[in-house]
């Protein structure tokens, strides 16, 4: 295994995973941090190099004696049990990367207000009761995928959209940037969106029902490689035109794009989200000012910046950018 840096010890209890330090350790760090981690899930290779970066970075810091992390399985009711199953365990900060932001106001609240530090990453919430939102600019995320696709359609065609879970705050603000972009162009025409869950087995069967029920595609706007990435596969296999698309660090999208030689647009949605959550919720823990809102500036690639970052020798799951970390913490992927 590659995470020989800890003992692994998994309690299950409640459904929470445990990870504690070694135990010699663990004896000299009793009065150190406690920290808790509340992930939304870990369905796919984006999660688990979020996993990576996360635990790369609690590593870092000798004065973090123990940590939690829970699975809600993409369930808000899930994810409210488990926050409050860390707060029982008197975690001094609490980190959040969000299912549903909507429904975990309350009890994001209720630990703001006990005066416990609370770092969200990811997606944002219903409410302003926590200390920090880590983030991206989502809708900017979904806005400059279309911008990038309207243009390389010289501003009219018939486009698809896809993407990912109905609800998730990450997918919402995603697509409502797209939307709001797509708008300018009276010359583009949405045939369809589907929610595809992240998933590219679902993902692949949707677009061949949707190559079925429409003779033109001109363009297809995923909010990840995760989908993009089957639905140019399922237009390969049945013979129709490879069109242009948009994604993220994806590196089976970004391969596909290179050996097909066709265009498309990677917006990263960077793992490191995790890590900085870590280093944010410290400094409040020590009680030091931080940012109510603390952005993660990113780059758009197109094609040319594409064949630069793009990993041929690695696996399709890799996330591009995500593994400047040591690598006794990457996934074994």
């Amino acid at each position: 295994m590659k995470k020989t840096f800890l003992v692994l010890l998994v309690l299950l209890i409640t459904g929470t995973a445990v990870f504690a330090a070694g135990e010699q350790e663990a004896a000299s760090k009793e009065d150190g941090i406690v920290i808790g981690w509340s992930n939304a899930g870990m369905g796919d290779s984006w999660r688990q190099f979020l996993e990576s970066n996360f635990l790369a970075e609690v590593d870092a810091h000798p004065e973090i004696s123990k940590f939690y992390i829970t699975n809600a399985d993409e369930k808000p009711e899930k994810q409210i049990a488990d926050i409050n199953d860390l707060l029982a365990k008197g975690i001094d900060g609490l980190i959040v990367y969000p299912t549903m932001g909507e429904v975990l106001g309350p009890v994001i609240e209720s630990a703001y207000e006990e005066g416990i530090p609370v770092v969200v990453f990811g997606g944002s919430l219903e409410t302003a009761s926590y200390t920090s939102l880590v983030t991206q600019d989502l809708k900017e995320f979904g806005r400059a995928q279309a911008e990038w696709l309207a243009a390389e359609m010289g501003e009219k065609g018939n486009i698809i959209m896809l993407s990912g879970i109905s609800g998730n705050t990450t997918a919402e603000e995603r697509l409502a940037g797209a939307k709001e972009e797509f708008a300018k162009y009276p010359g583009i025409k949405i045939l369809d969106h589907q929610y595809c869950d992240w998933s590219a087995a679902k993902t692949k069967n949707i677009m061949e029902a949707m190559i079925a029920a429409f003779p033109e595609i001109n363009g297809i706007w995923a909010d990840s490689g995760l989908m993009s990435l089957p639905a140019l596969e399922a237009l390969q296999e049945a013979g129709r035109p490879l069109v242009p698309t948009t994604g993220d660090q994806l590196n089976g999208y970004a391969k596909f794009l290179v050996e097909n030689d066709v265009p498309g647009f990677v917006y990263p949605m960077t793992t490191k989200l995790s890590a900085e959550s870590v280093k944010v919720l410290l400094e409040a823990i020590k009680g030091n000012e931080v940012d109510k809102k603390h952005y993660i500036d990113v780059q758009g690639m197109g094609p040319e910046d594409i064949k630069k970052f793009v990993r041929p020798e690695l696996s399709d799951w890799w996330w591009i950018g995500d593994d400047q970390i040591p690598e006794k913490f990457l996934p074994e992927i």
